[in-house]
């Protein structure tokens, strides 16, 4: 356990099966919260929360799909119903899908946008009634270096990562009234399964990847998670609608890495 600045707390984590959302459920529970860990994979949620529970954490598994207002509601039910109140909602279930303008897939793309975009929206609203019942709190949305630039190949993904920035942008001017604080990370290419068969491979994430960021490498689930953590206690108490890069310095210059043009179409990251 860290320096518990979390504890009393409770937080509901969507997509928090894997990747990011994984690494931000056992850095919240590690900071003291009791956590939700809420996905469609629920034999992988399950997994999560034994972890949690093997290192002292509470935490239960909660089978939702973001982009269903039922489902939304019943979870942000159950994790009242079982720990008392809700402080902290990490927005963070999201796919990705390649595609282009013309020959993309119409049911991808909103499929995309149901999830990344729409998920965001009707978590907000599920959330935040019982986060202004427990006197205020925080809510971090994933969105992506997506949300700041454009590229190709991606339409839908870009375009939801945008749209998440004006959701987290207009839930903040709304909600800080209730003592509500709410904001995004902005991730650049994380090693986490939605890279696909790239996941994992050094050939790739070393070689490829890694140039397209200040840093020179691809990102770790972990170190967006301390950024959740922060943005969702009491140690970042005057920040609001904000969009923080998680980027390893990708969106600071306008190229990276040698061979000049555009390389910084971004990778999607598994949330």
């Amino acid at each position: 356990m860290s320096d518990q600045r979390l504890k009393g707390k409770v937080a509901i984590v969507t997509g928090g099966a894997s990747g990011i959302g994984r690494a931000a459920a056992l850095r919240l529970a590690a900071d003291g919260a009791r956590v939700c860990v809420a996905d469609v994979q629920i034999d992988k949620a399950e997994a999560v929360v034994n972890e949690i529970k093997a290192k002292g954490g509470e935490a239960f598994a909660c089978t939702a799909d973001v982009s269903n207002p039922d489902d939304n509601a019943r979870m942000v039910a159950e994790t009242v119903a079982r720990f008392g109140a809700l402080h902290i909602g990490f927005l963070n279930a999201g796919i990705g899908r390649s595609g282009s303008f013309v020959d993309g897939n119409i049911e991808e793309f909103d499929r995309v946008i149901a999830i990344n975009l729409r998920g965001v929206y009707l978590g907000i609203r599920a959330m935040a009634p019982a986060i202004i019942a427990a006197g205020g709190g925080a809510l971090v949305a994933t969105a992506s270096v997506a949300g700041l630039r454009g590229g190709g190949g991606m339409p839908a993904y870009f375009a939801s990562k945008h749209a998440v920035l004006g959701l987290v942008k207009a839930a903040a001017a709304e909600l800080a009234k209730h003592n509500i604080r709410v904001n995004a990370v902005c991730p650049g290419v994380i090693d986490t399964p939605i890279l696909g068969p790239m996941h994992g491979v050094k050939e790739i994430t070393e070689n490829v990847l890694g140039p397209m960021h200040l840093l020179k490498r691809v990102g770790q689930p972990e170190e967006v998670a301390e950024v959740v953590a922060f943005l969702a206690s009491e140690q970042s108490s005057f920040i609001t609608g904000v969009a923080l890069p998680v980027d390893g310095g990708m969106t600071a210059v306008v190229s990276v890495g040698a061979g000049g043009g555009d390389r910084m179409r971004p990778a999607a990251q598994r949330k």
